[in-house]
């Protein structure tokens, strides 16, 4: 494990004595615990961005499919595929 140096303020400081306090953990665990916290929220929010691009270029492909095919049917043309056989 490697050691850091932290400035944060001092009321910071008191909250997080508190909290490490209540939770029966070191200050060094607290602040391990909370960037693991922040850092999986990151990662979330990032992986959520990815899949919010993802369905945006998925509507706008199907628009211009949509453009494309200028009034064609696809389930009309299955109907009709179904009743030749």
């Amino acid at each position: 494990m490697v050691r850091i140096n932290l400035s944060i303020e001092e009321e910071e400081l008191e909250q997080l004595d508190k909290i490490s306090k209540s939770e029966n953990i070191s200050r060094s665990k607290l602040i391990r615990k909370a960037l693991e916290v922040y850092r999986r929220e990151v990662e979330r929010k990032a992986a959520e961005n990815t899949r919010r691009q993802n369905i945006e270029k998925a509507i706008e492909i199907q628009e211009n499919l949509r453009k494309y095919s200028r009034g064609w049917d696809g389930v009309s043309e299955i109907r009709k595929w179904r009743e030749s056989r």
